[in-house]
């Protein structure tokens, strides 16, 4: 499987393989590198994550980047199989109600104007 390291357990780890990264980096994440990182263990897009946290695509692949060289992985997937093994330690913090994107009120429950309400 190419020339990276070995899948073989590691003498260190007790015979028990180990997720790539390190754990210690995990208290250098902001709250939002944390949630991205979460979002990226349970697979979703940028786009996705995008949606849920209420900000850019851009800004995401600004806060993975940044999760990514604190955790000391290489690859996207190598932060979602980290996020995933350390799920308990990279918990996502709550949001607060207000932070809730607009893209998740549905359609019912946004006011209609009085301009609009006579109209069929």
């Amino acid at each position: 499987m190419g020339q990276g390291k070995s899948s073989a357990p590691d003498a260190g780890t007790g015979g028990r393989l180990r997720a790539p990264g390190e754990p210690d980096g995990i208290p250098l994440l902001t709250d939002r590198e944390r949630q991205t990182l979460f979002l990226v263990g349970t697979g979703a897009g940028n786009r996705l994550i995008a949606r849920r946290l209420g900000i850019s695509e851009r800004t995401v692949r600004a806060h993975l980047s940044n999760a990514v060289r604190k955790i000391g992985v290489r690859s996207r997937s190598e932060a979602a199989v980290f996020a995933f093994a350390y799920l308990d330690l990279v918990d996502i913090p709550e949001a607060h109600p207000a932070e809730a994107p607009r893209s998740e009120v549905s359609r019912s429950e946004v006011p209609r104007s009085s301009a609009n309400s006579g109209r069929r």
